[in-house]
């Protein structure tokens, strides 16, 4: 390759703004966190092998439905055994539930139109589980009319929000609850809620912003997501966490399907500039592959197979759970330059951590450092043998994230070669 003008990158100790750490982090939350129907169908019977995966791979949270056609399946006739269960399993296997309440029912359809019944479903979930799990969303991507279960309408989501917020903060005004998670981040639905007054009707901003199959760079991730920080500032939001309670990548046959190794670094490089931007948790869609279809996107997003067996998708996150452990904080200084990208934290251990990749074609860099290498290795986990001289390193930086713990500082020569 021909060498590029030489530019030098300082990453260090710096005061140029970045975004604050997660507020989740802050309150001893893991932010690794991953979609899963452990609650009903056929993936039920799966729950508990699951959650002891999830428990191993450092996911903290498990985001399931609630739905009020599996409690309620006549009127009248309620029934928990499903969500008891699961309910028992993730608090044995450590994991915390996110359970969203959903949907409707045939004899109370739209549910914005039945807010009676559909607040009698509520009440009766709530106040069954709220000493157990302590957050709680509401309904999922009411803006698609697939899932709203009419045209959707953010005046008519912000009545049920408003509603069923007063109702849980009824039953306990400490429990969270969370907007329901849109599609993609669509502005003007956004505006729409606020418009309708639904700023005081949840605590968690919550949004899907899948990329696939661009890349969180090429469909600017961060950008994005300090956007929708800008919005909620202008309508006095600004204190309000944000979550990513679905985000993926599929690897199915088709044109965009990607493969095993590329959802890999897409999951690391996903999650790690949604960290950037001070998102608290972000939840992988979804856990277990059902692969069904070969062509079809819905049964391949999973980190598992059908069989629970691993992609390396999984074990990118395990490992980066293990480079970025809960409680690590956004350091304050320039993160990227052009494609280069190199995000920096401080670990709950005090060690200094990085993570570094290029989006596009591998390129060598010289990067010189302050301070020790303690460990180095790839997306995957793998050991790599790094030897510095008089300070200085050669990397070759590709699109699957490389992380080191311990410098202090790094100085990247950005031209690469």
């Amino acid at each position: 390759m021909t060498a590029l003008p030489c530019t030098l990158i300082w990453i260090g100790t710096c005061s140029l703004w970045a975004a604050p750490a997660a507020a989740d982090d802050q309150k001893g939350h893991r932010p690794y966190a991953v979609c899963a129907h452990i609650s009903r169908g056929d993936e039920h019977p799966f729950a508990r092998r699951e959650l002891a995966l999830m428990r191993k791979a450092g996911i903290g949270w498990v985001r399931t439905d609630f739905s009020w056609s599996g409690v309620e399946r006549r009127p009248g006739v309620w029934r928990f055994d499903h969500l008891d269960e699961t309910v028992a399993w993730a608090e044995a296997a450590g994991v915390r539930l996110l359970p969203i309440l959903d949907y409707d029912v045939a004899w109370a359809r739209p549910a914005h139109e039945h807010l009676d019944k559909w607040l009698d479903y509520v009440r009766r979930v709530v106040t069954r589980y709220k000493d157990r799990l302590r957050y709680w969303e509401v309904w999922n991507e009411p803006d698609l009319e697939g899932f709203w279960k009419d045209k959707p309408n953010p005046a008519d989501y912000a009545k049920l929000l408003k509603a069923t917020h007063q109702t849980i903060k009824r039953i306990d005004p400490e429990l969270v609850v969370l907007h329901g998670g849109v599609s993609g981040i669509p502005w003007s639905y956004l505006e729409g809620v606020y418009a309708a007054g639904g700023k005081d009707a949840f605590d968690v901003m919550n949004v899907h912003p899948y990329r696939y199959p661009s890349s969180p760079e090429q469909r600017p991730l961060y950008d994005d997501l300090v956007r929708l920080r800008r919005l909620m500032e202008k309508h006095g939001d600004a204190g309000k966490p944000i979550w990513i309670t679905e985000m993926g990548w599929p690897t199915h046959r088709g044109r965009r399907g990607v493969s095993e190794p590329r959802q890999s670094q897409m999951l690391a490089r996903s999650y790690l500039l949604a960290l950037q931007a001070g998102v608290d948790v972000i939840f992988w869609y979804e856990f277990q592959a059902p692969e069904g279809r070969p062509d079809y996107n819905e049964h391949h997003f999973g980190m598992v197979h059908r069989d629970l067996k691993p992609k390396p998708a999984y074990t990118a996150l395990a490992t980066l759970a293990r480079a970025r452990p809960a409680g690590s904080k956004v350091l304050e200084q320039a993160w990227h330059s052009g494609d280069v990208y190199h995000p920096s934290w401080q670990r709950p251990d005090g060690k200094t951590a990085w993570a570094l990749w290029r989006a596009g074609e591998a390129r060598n860099y010289n990067v010189d450092i302050k301070g020790s290498i303690l460990q180095a290795f790839n997306h995957l986990g793998e050991p790599l043998k790094l030897a510095a001289q008089a300070g200085r390193l050669r990397l070759t930086l590709s699109e699957a994230p490389i992380y080191l713990v311990g410098p202090a500082e790094l100085t990247i020569d950005a031209g690469g070669e």
